[in-house]
């Protein structure tokens, strides 16, 4: 914050009921952005389970905030999968304990798998824990934070700006639901990965 907004905002509080005021709304920051995503994710429920619901596909939530999964019905709820995580991110997911997590990184590196990777979520190829592949917080609203929201950020667009932000969502993880080529592909590296 520069010298001119800091001086700004102090003049803001020439009381101490507003100094206060203020203090205890940022002590609630933490049960206001919980409560933004909890509606957010109630909406996304019904929404995956009514009217996005698509066939061969299953839908479903973890977590106090906002965790989302999505995942062939064929190969159960501990599959390579879609998910988001924290509400602001996506990523490939893969169970080792279910799926060969150093096979499903290497076949990712091929040409035949890469389109896994190389779609219109724009993952990035990354291996951290069980994570195969994620694009962070590429949401775009028309703010100047588009594309680089942190959690705090973003969880005012969930709860304020709801439709608009399920709608990216809903984009997003569509393209591995009703693209046919990605779909085929998801399944076969779900087999050729899948620990017996």
């Amino acid at each position: 914050m520069n010298k001119e907004l800091l001086q700004l905002a102090m003049g803001m509080f020439d009381y101490p009921e507003k100094w206060n005021a203020f203090l205890e709304l940022v002590s609630k920051k933490d049960t206001i952005r919980a409560q933004w995503y909890k509606e957010f994710k109630e909406v996304a429920k019904r929404k995956f389970l009514s009217v996005e619901n698509v066939e061969n596909w299953e839908y479903d939530t973890w977590g106090e905030e906002c965790e989302m999964k999505w995942f062939q019905k064929k190969h159960g709820a501990d599959s390579i999968q879609l998910q988001l995580i924290w509400g602001a991110e996506f990523r490939l997911h893969c169970n080792s304990r279910f799926n060969n997590l150093s096979r499903a990184t290497e076949l990712l590196k091929t040409p035949e798998y890469e389109k896994l990777i190389i779609n219109p979520i724009k993952f990035t190829l990354f291996t951290q824990g069980e994570s195969l592949a994620s694009e962070v917080r590429n949401f775009s609203f028309g703010s100047p934070y588009d594309t680089k929201f942190d959690y705090d950020q973003l969880s005012w667009y969930a709860g304020n700006k709801t439709e608009e932000f399920l709608s990216q969502i809903v984009e997003k993880v569509n393209v591995f639901r009703k693209d046919e080529t990605i779909n085929l592909l998801l399944d076969k590296l779900n087999e050729q990965t899948k620990i017996s």
